[in-house]
Order: structure tokens, then sequence, then C-alpha cells
């Protein structure tokens, strides 16, 4: 060490050997590597539970005896319904349990697909009670991650409208909108409690992991999250996906 006098001043320069370079370097770099791996490790679980919730959020004992006791109801009289019912259970199953497409993106058309055959069963079980509305642009032409439309139209099916008497409607929307294109579904039923509205994403039970599983993938996938608005009588759910230039 050296000091060195300039009056009111005091400097003091520290020399350090050559060799102590290497260590100090070497001791950062190993910091840097914990904590990278930290970051992995955190990554990865969130990746896990992502992927687990993605499962479970498939497997809908509820609505699986619900649909195949609705099928039953009608093979009794009305054989042609029975055979429509089995095709779109069908087309149902095979979408939803496609597990190794998980990852992959799907166009609008085949979400389309399998949100109608989900609603077609369900139409047949509440009858007049559920009412079903699309507005989709004729050119509207995108790929997004699959069973995001089915899941929100099932969760506005089994929230919003199955604990009331009369029922109500789902409306799925499809629009641009200047650099997005806006998907919408909206239901006019119970809507969310002031309660709950701000957990939506928190509750690790029921309707809460599918919707923070949705909301996950869309912001990996396009830096924003599923919107969920509180309207005059219902609930509306938004995704906004990012137009390619």
């Amino acid at each position: 060490m050296e000091y060195k006098d300039l009056g009111k001043e005091e400097i003091y320069t520290v020399k350090i050997p050559d060799s102590d370079y290497f260590h100090i370097d070497k001791l950062l770099e190993d910091t840097n590597l914990i904590n990278s791996t930290e970051e992995v490790h955190h990554s990865m679980e969130e990746l896990l539970r992502s992927e687990i919730a993605f499962l479970q959020a498939q497997i809908k004992p509820h609505f699986l005896y619900n649909a195949i006791n609705t099928i039953s109801a009608f093979s009794l009289d009305d054989p042609k319904m029975t055979r429509d019912l089995l095709a779109n259970f069908s087309q149902y199953l095979r979408s939803s349990f496609d597990f190794k497409n998980r990852d992959k993106l799907v166009t609008l058309r085949k979400e389309l697909e399998l949100t109608k055959a989900y609603l077609y069963i369900e139409k047949a079980r509440f009858g007049e009670r559920l009412q079903v509305v699309y507005d989709i642009d004729d050119n509207i032409n995108c790929m997004l991650p699959p069973l995001v439309i089915q899941l929100l139209v099932e969760n506005s099916v089994q929230h919003g409208l199955e604990v009331r008497k009369q029922g109500g409607r789902v409306k799925i929307s499809a629009h641009s909108e200047k650099d997005f294109i806006i998907i919408s579904v909206e239901d006019d039923g119970v809507g969310i409690p002031e309660t709950l509205y701000g957990q939506l994403f928190d509750d690790e039970e029921g309707q809460g992991i599918a919707l923070e599983n949705i909301n996950q993938r869309l912001v990996r996938l396009y830096g924003k999250g599923l919107e969920i608005e509180r309207i005059i009588g219902g609930t509306k759910a938004i995704i906004r996906i990012p137009m390619k230039k």
C-alpha cells in the first residue's frame, strides 16, 4: 500500500497482485453461475407447473359424465341426434387429449372446431337455456395456443351460466384492431364477485388453474396476458394476438 501526502487530501493506492485478479474473476464467475443456475431452476419449476396445469385443465370428469349422460338420454328416442352428439364428442376428445401437440400453435379455425364441438354437447344438455353467438370476421387468420378459447367458453358456461335457472348467452368474437387480432369470450351470466375479481389467477383450485395457465401461455408467446373484464350483466375475457408484419 502506498501513502501520498497531498496537503489536506490523502490518497491511498492499493496494489493487488496479478494472481489475485484471477481469484476475483473466478469468484465473480462462480457467483454469476450460481445465480444463473437458480434462475434456470426457477424457470423450470414454473414451466413444469404450467405443463401440469395444462394437462389437468384438459381432464374434466364433470363434463365427461354429463356428456355421456346426455348422449345416453337422446339414444332412446332420437338416433340422429345421438349420432351427431357422438361425432362431436369424438371431435372434442380427439382435440382435447392430443398431448403431443400441447406446445404447438393451432389455427383459429381448428380451435373454433373444438369449441363448437364442446358447445354442441352443452347445447343439447341445456336446451334453450344456452344461447351461442359467433361473431368471427371472415378475413381473420391467426395461430394461437390450443384449448385457449374452448377453456374460456367452458369457464363461462360452468361458472357464469350453469348456476342461473334461466341460463344465458355466450358470445365468441374475433376481429382485427390496429396491430392486434382481438379474440373475446363474453357471457351474460352471474358475473365475478368483487371479492374474487382480484384473485382470479391466484386460485389454486377450480377455474383459477385454467385461467392462470392460459395467462402464462399468452404472456410467454405474445408478451400480453389474458384480460378479464367485469361488464354489466356478465364477464368478458379478451386475448390480444399481435399481427405478423
